[in-house]
Protein backbone atom coordinates (compact mmCIF):
# COMPACT_ATOMS: atom_id res chain seq x y z
CA UNK A 1 0.00 0.00 0.00
CA UNK A 2 1.74 3.24 -0.60
CA UNK A 3 1.35 6.37 1.15
CA UNK A 4 -0.43 9.63 0.82
CA UNK A 5 2.38 11.59 1.64
CA UNK A 6 5.68 10.99 0.29
CA UNK A 7 9.23 11.47 2.17
CA UNK A 8 10.30 14.52 1.02
CA UNK A 9 6.91 16.17 1.50
CA UNK A 10 6.63 14.93 5.27
CA UNK A 11 10.57 16.68 5.67
CA UNK A 12 9.00 19.88 4.45
CA UNK A 13 5.67 20.25 5.79
CA UNK A 14 7.96 19.39 9.36
CA UNK A 15 10.34 22.38 8.27
CA UNK A 16 7.51 25.29 7.42
CA UNK A 17 6.03 23.71 10.71
CA UNK A 18 9.35 24.77 12.54
CA UNK A 19 9.90 28.00 11.22
CA UNK A 20 6.69 29.07 11.93
CA UNK A 21 7.22 28.08 14.95
CA UNK A 22 10.49 30.20 15.28
CA UNK A 23 8.01 33.23 15.54
CA UNK A 24 6.01 31.80 18.78
CA UNK A 25 9.69 31.01 20.91
CA UNK A 26 13.02 32.96 21.51
CA UNK A 27 16.47 32.30 20.72
CA UNK A 28 16.28 31.64 17.20
CA UNK A 29 17.19 27.98 17.01
CA UNK A 30 14.32 25.75 16.03
CA UNK A 31 13.97 27.30 12.56
CA UNK A 32 17.53 25.67 11.92
CA UNK A 33 15.77 22.58 12.78
CA UNK A 34 13.32 23.70 9.85
CA UNK A 35 16.14 24.19 7.44
CA UNK A 36 17.79 21.03 8.21
CA UNK A 37 14.38 19.53 7.36
CA UNK A 38 14.45 21.20 4.36
CA UNK A 39 17.81 20.01 3.43
CA UNK A 40 16.51 16.56 3.72
CA UNK A 41 13.55 17.27 1.58
CA UNK A 42 15.84 18.56 -1.23
CA UNK A 43 18.31 15.45 -0.86
CA UNK A 44 15.04 13.00 -0.90
CA UNK A 45 14.13 14.80 -4.27
CA UNK A 46 18.20 14.15 -5.70
CA UNK A 47 18.31 10.56 -3.96
CA UNK A 48 16.59 7.74 -2.65
CA UNK A 49 17.56 7.86 1.19
CA UNK A 50 16.67 5.31 4.07
CA UNK A 51 15.44 6.20 7.24
CA UNK A 52 18.81 6.24 9.12
CA UNK A 53 20.49 8.23 5.98
CA UNK A 54 17.55 10.84 6.18
CA UNK A 55 18.16 11.39 10.13
CA UNK A 56 21.83 11.94 9.43
CA UNK A 57 21.21 14.55 6.37
CA UNK A 58 18.79 16.29 8.71
CA UNK A 59 21.28 16.07 11.87
CA UNK A 60 24.28 17.14 9.82
CA UNK A 61 22.08 20.08 8.08
CA UNK A 62 20.56 21.26 11.68
CA UNK A 63 23.90 21.24 12.96
CA UNK A 64 25.82 22.68 9.85
CA UNK A 65 23.36 25.30 9.30
CA UNK A 66 23.72 26.44 13.12
CA UNK A 67 27.01 26.86 13.43
CA UNK A 68 27.59 28.46 9.62
CA UNK A 69 24.50 30.97 9.34
CA UNK A 70 23.33 31.37 13.40
CA UNK A 71 25.59 34.21 13.71
CA UNK A 72 25.24 35.83 10.62
CA UNK A 73 21.07 36.02 11.11
CA UNK A 74 21.13 37.20 14.60
CA UNK A 75 23.32 39.87 13.64
CA UNK A 76 21.01 40.62 10.39
CA UNK A 77 17.94 40.45 12.67
CA UNK A 78 19.20 41.69 15.73
CA UNK A 79 18.81 45.81 14.60
CA UNK A 80 20.12 48.94 15.84
CA UNK A 81 19.45 51.13 18.52
CA UNK A 82 19.80 54.81 17.44
CA UNK A 83 20.81 57.13 19.90
CA UNK A 84 21.37 56.91 23.77
CA UNK A 85 20.05 53.65 25.21
CA UNK A 86 18.06 53.96 28.35
CA UNK A 87 18.85 51.75 31.21
CA UNK A 88 15.62 51.14 32.98
CA UNK A 89 16.97 49.60 36.04
CA UNK A 90 18.76 52.83 37.18
CA UNK A 91 17.34 54.95 39.57
CA UNK A 92 15.33 57.85 38.09
CA UNK A 93 17.49 60.46 40.42
CA UNK A 94 16.53 64.06 39.14
CA UNK A 95 14.14 63.19 36.78
CA UNK A 96 11.34 65.52 36.11
CA UNK A 97 7.64 64.30 36.65
CA UNK A 98 4.51 65.82 36.25
CA UNK A 99 2.41 65.32 39.31
CA UNK A 100 -1.47 64.12 38.85
CA UNK A 101 -2.31 63.78 42.64
CA UNK A 102 -2.15 66.49 45.33
CA UNK A 103 0.97 65.56 47.50
CA UNK A 104 1.07 67.25 50.94
CA UNK A 105 3.92 66.18 53.71
CA UNK A 106 1.23 64.09 55.44
CA UNK A 107 -0.25 62.55 52.51
CA UNK A 108 1.60 60.84 49.73
CA UNK A 109 0.12 61.95 45.99
CA UNK A 110 0.99 60.30 42.27
CA UNK A 111 2.98 61.62 39.68
CA UNK A 112 3.42 60.50 36.03
CA UNK A 113 6.74 58.87 35.59
CA UNK A 114 7.32 56.27 32.29
CA UNK A 115 3.99 56.95 31.53
CA UNK A 116 2.87 55.10 34.89
CA UNK A 117 1.25 56.58 38.11
CA UNK A 118 3.67 56.25 41.64
CA UNK A 119 3.23 57.18 44.49
CA UNK A 120 5.32 60.17 45.74
CA UNK A 121 6.09 62.09 48.95
CA UNK A 122 7.59 65.59 49.70
CA UNK A 123 8.24 67.94 52.55
CA UNK A 124 6.15 70.81 51.07
CA UNK A 125 2.36 70.97 49.08
CA UNK A 126 2.90 70.34 45.24
CA UNK A 127 -0.35 71.01 43.49
CA UNK A 128 -1.58 68.53 40.59
CA UNK A 129 -0.16 69.53 37.16
CA UNK A 130 3.33 71.24 38.70
CA UNK A 131 6.82 69.30 37.70
CA UNK A 132 8.69 67.91 40.46
CA UNK A 133 12.08 66.04 40.31
CA UNK A 134 12.48 62.85 42.26
CA UNK A 135 15.01 62.66 44.50
CA UNK A 136 14.90 59.43 46.18
CA UNK A 137 12.73 56.77 47.48
CA UNK A 138 10.96 57.42 50.62
CA UNK A 139 11.97 55.86 53.72
CA UNK A 140 12.79 52.05 52.80
CA UNK A 141 10.31 52.20 50.28
CA UNK A 142 11.25 51.40 46.37
CA UNK A 143 7.49 52.06 45.85
CA UNK A 144 6.97 55.91 47.31
CA UNK A 145 9.71 58.55 45.36
CA UNK A 146 10.87 61.63 47.30
CA UNK A 147 9.90 64.99 45.23
CA UNK A 148 10.72 68.53 45.51
CA UNK A 149 8.78 71.22 43.50
CA UNK A 150 10.91 72.63 40.39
Amino acid sequence: METIFSAWLIWFLLGAGLALLELQMPGFIVLFFGLGCWITAAALLLWDLSATQQVTVFIIGSVSSIVLLRRLLMRMFQGRASGTSVDYDDFPKGAHVQVAQRITPQVNGRVHYRGTLWYATADEEIEVGETAEILRFADNSRQIYFVRKI
